[in-house]
């Protein structure tokens, strides 16, 4: 009797779990295929409809094969692996942050996900993950010994001299799939994929990115080098980006020359902007190659000197390139990289602006497009993307001029302030807020025309040489008007209490 008691007690555990499993999965799967299938595939198998339109590709959960884990190399990840990764994402990947999803909804997802291989059924296949110890002090001393590690370790092969995923082999790397794959860029920790805390990097390191060319290093580097090697990596960026909205052009401090290095830069305030594909018309570009693009900005009585840097894998400077979409160039031209500045061909009232493609009928745009095979710039008036025209040379040309090295370009762009016609209003004149945008071609990535990275419009601000009397006479005018309103206040107060005593 008692025997069948527990047996009967048994069953109905058993089923209550059956059951709570069998509704996680279905919970799982509603919210799978809502968010997740488009990308990834209603089987899991990394082919959904927008697959082939993102770097990197979507994960193949049938594989069993995942890049960001604690677990050691070629090993499943554990349950809180796969909810970190939907909860925090992968920046600079198509793969969003999902914060909105309760824990409950994250562990009904890592469930389903998991039900794409069987592997994760098997108790022999699951393995603790790896002991990540805490992080040794930071110190000039390891961040060196961490340079020797990077040397020693071969780590340039794919991420360049200096970490800007400009490598000898960067071109040519695949994933275990065969699909091209772009190393990290370490001098921009802010975008790697798992975190960016020393010990994100320090688990990089350990457990490798499977299915990717990046390997683990638990077996040939000990740990100390390791944490060295975190630490040299750690040095070569900020924390954050710090994207800017507001690039200040400063007087420059000496004779402007076009020279894209010019110590005049050196003490111009930079802006970073951040660049995304153009998605908006035909030739899209999904994934572009640059991710932001740096900007500093100098002027005289003539002329504005205006200096763009982006990291690139190659230096394209053969080939050509266009900047418009019309008659693209042939899938197997040869095309070099280049960079295009924007701003509107006139003044605008308030906060109006044309189109950011290029402008419009109504509001045009000057273009200054640089070809690096070239290595000079052309001028174009812009009513849109279909509708780019050719400026002759004039005496308010723009000059332009580029460098590479170290997978860094830096590029200078000498704009008249002026225009040519002496009765046209000024195109750069001073404490005026300009909307200045640009376009990032990458040659080697296949970017051309329409197929290219871009910014937002943003706002280009040429100080004033003495700005000091301006700012006293605003601090004034702000404290004038500080201290008119407290004694309006305090005058309303007064005859509140007036009246309460009367009444």
């Amino acid at each position: 009797m008692h025997r069948i008691l527990l047996l009967a007690i048994s069953f109905s555990l058993f089923s209550a779990t059956a059951s709570a499993d069998s509704k996680r999965i279905e919970t799982g799967r509603a919210l799978y295929d809502d968010k997740c299938a488009q990308c990834h595939g209603a089987e899991g198998d990394g082919m959904g409809s927008a697959a082939d339109r993102l770097m990197p590709r979507p994960r193949d959960f049938t594989s069993g094969s995942f890049k960001i884990r604690t677990t050691p190399s070629g090993e499943l990840p554990v349950d809180s692996d796969l909810a970190s990764i939907i909860r925090q994402g992968m920046p600079y990947s198509a793969m969003p942050a999902w914060p909105q999803f309760s824990d409950e909804e994250i562990a009904a997802l890592v469930e389903y996900v998991k039900s794409f291989n069987e592997d994760f059924s098997d108790p022999e296949m699951i393995v603790p993950p790896i002991e990540i110890p805490a992080p040794p002090p930071l110190s000039e001393e390891s961040v060196e010994k961490g340079r020797g590690v990077y040397i020693e370790s071969k780590c340039f092969d794919c991420h360049g001299d200096v970490g800007r995923a400009d490598g000898e082999s960067a071109p040519t790397l695949k994933t275990d799939a065969g699909d091209a794959i772009r190393p990290a860029d370490l001098t921009k920790r802010w975008s790697f994929r798992g975190g960016s805390r020393r010990e994100d990097i320090y688990r990089t390191f350990t457990t490798g990115l499977d299915g990717t060319p990046m390997p683990s290093y638990a077996d040939s580097v000990g740990e100390e080098e390791r944490w060295q090697l975190v630490d040299y990596v750690y040095s070569l960026s900020e924390d954050e980006p710090d994207y800017g909205t507001l690039l200040t052009a400063i007087p420059a401090a000496g004779e402007i020359e076009l020279n894209p290095t010019s110590p005049l830069f050196d003490d111009a305030p930079m802006t970073r902007l951040p660049v995304v594909g153009q998605v908006t018309d035909p030739g899209r570009a999904f994934a572009p190659a640059t991710q932001d693009v740096e900007l500093r900005a100098v002027y005289d009585a003539d002329l504005l000197a205006l200096q763009v840097s982006w990291h690139a894998m190659l230096e394209g400077r053969e080939g050509s390139n266009r900047p418009d979409g019309r008659d693209p160039l042939p899938g197997d031209a040869l095309l070099s990289d280049a960079v295009g500045i924007q701003i509107p061909s006139e003044l605008l009232e308030g906060t109006a602006k044309p189109y950011f493609l290029y402008g419009d009928s109504e509001k045009s745009v000057d273009l200054f497009f640089y070809d690096a095979a070239k290595d000079a710039a052309s001028t174009y008036l812009g009513k849109g993307e279909a509708n780019l025209i050719p400026r002759p040379e004039s005496g308010d040309s723009v000059r332009a001029k580029g460098e590479f090295q170290d997978g860094l370009w830096r590029v200078v762009f000498l704009i008249p302030r002026q225009r040519a016609d002496e009765n046209a209003e000024p195109r750069l004149p001073e404490a005026t807020f300009l909307p200045i945008a640009l376009s990032v071609w990458a040659g080697h990535a296949g970017e051309s025309g329409n197929r290219r990275g871009i910014t937002s419009w943003y706002h280009l601000y040429l100080e004033p040489p003495d700005t000091g009397a301006a700012y006293k006479s605003a601090g004034a005018m702000a404290l004038s008007t500080l201290a008119l309103e407290l004694l309006i206040v305090a005058s309303v107060r007064r005859s509140q209490r007036n009246r309460a005593r009367q009444s």
